[in-house]
């Protein structure tokens, strides 16, 4: 039987395992008690620029969202700035630096090709206590992100970039950042069909004690268990709006997702119905408004004031994060709509948005990196 054949059936056992496991997490969310939510801002970099924003808006952030490429570790700015501004960090983690050049595709991710990135990064967040939302690969049905499926005119993306690919990257990548017993994890790849961390031969391969691969760090039996919540966050409909490339096409399965999303701005409030639509489907996780912005034209404040309203309304919306750039001066910046401002002062001293998460100013403040890596700015979506 040839190993494409084996890898299907195995796809197919995995399927069926997901269509009867119960809708819910398998990891923890760490979303804000009943009648509460978070608020936050996108990272500039610049620890004034959060400080500023918390100004406009006369309340402090309770998250503060970074945008970084593939190989990026936290360690170069993002850990020090959620410990300095006593926030919990949302990474959105993307495999390419905004628009430019891919680095890894998701095959590649499932194929273990970088799985020392992973474990790195689940490593470094455990050693710091912090807790740590990650936008794996998010508005994955839009042509313009390097993972999607899809290219702007409906054909196929391919060389790795199939939905199935994605799904399967979201597992491997989940299954090795929550950590635990090694041999537990790689069970797991295995029954999937896919290669053990590292592409290891057996359970007690030489490659886990370190320095087999040129790299000297082992993985140990006992993997770090970090604070991390997975956040899956799909536009609505596809762009292309295809079949195939709905945000159910991308679906990674109920035990490998705590928080389920979506991205909106003034610019397409069209879009608002959708949103609706979306959240009454997908009703089993806490929710998250992965970005959002009075972009282009809310100047007074409509569009904001109706999202909040909504926010409000609804408990199970436990998240919003607004996208101001990555930079402090730009078609995004809160500057710009003075009513979307006032709106956002108004809601935000409201009782159901938490200004701190329990613990963040009990955690020591990471020192300052020697080499600061900015975030990336994400590639900007032309109209639904």
């Amino acid at each position: 039987m040839s190993a494409r054949v084996n890898l299907g059936l195995a796809l197919l056992a995995v399927a069926a395992a997901l269509a009867a496991a119960p809708a819910a997490s398998y990891g923890a969310a760490y979303a804000p008690k009943d009648g509460s939510a978070y608020h936050g801002v996108s990272d500039t970099g610049d620890i004034s620029d959060f400080n500023d924003f918390s100004r406009e808006v006369d309340a402090h952030q309770a998250l503060l969202q970074d945008f970084f490429h593939w190989r990026v570790p936290v360690t170069t700015g993002a850990l020090y700035r959620w410990g300095a501004t006593d926030t919990r960090g949302v990474l959105s983690l993307s495999t390419a630096p905004g628009a430019g050049e891919e680095l890894i595709t998701p095959r590649q991710i499932t194929r273990g090709k970088d799985d020392r990135y992973m474990t790195r990064l689940a490593a470094t967040i455990a050693e710091t206590g912090q807790t740590v939302y990650i936008r794996l690969m998010a508005e994955m049905n839009g042509h313009w992100n390097a993972y999607s499926a899809y290219n702007a005119d409906g054909s196929a993306r391919r060389h790795g970039h199939s939905a199935r690919w994605y799904k399967l990257a979201w597992r491997r990548f989940t299954l090795i950042l929550r950590g635990g017993s090694r041999a537990r994890i790689n069970e797991q790849l295995v029954r999937m069909g896919l290669p053990r961390i590292l592409r290891a031969k057996s359970q007690n391969d030489p490659v886990y004690e370190g320095g087999a691969d040129g790299i000297p760090l082992p993985i140990p039996e006992r993997m770090p268990k970090p604070r991390v919540a997975m956040m899956w966050v799909p536009q609505s409909f596809g762009s292309p709006n295809i079949a195939g490339n709905q945000p159910q096409d991308y679906w990674p399965g109920a035990r490998y997702v705590d928080w389920v999303g979506l991205d909106i701005y003034s610019k397409f409030a069209g879009a608002f119905d959708d949103l609706v639509s979306f959240f009454n489907r997908w009703d089993k996780w806490p929710f998250v408004i992965g970005e959002y912005g009075p972009w282009d034209n809310d100047y007074g404040g409509s569009f904001t004031g109706r999202l909040f309203r909504w926010a409000e309304s609804h408990d199970r919306v436990k998240a919003m994060l607004y996208y101001r750039g990555v930079d402090p001066d730009n078609s995004f910046n809160l500057k710009y709509y003075p009513g979307a401002e006032a709106a956002l002062r108004n809601h935000l001293n409201k009782r159901k948005w938490v200004e701190y998460a329990p613990g963040v100013r009990q955690l020591p403040d990471p020192r300052p990196p020697e080499t600061t890596a900015r975030p990336q700015p994400r590639p900007a979506p032309p109209h639904p």
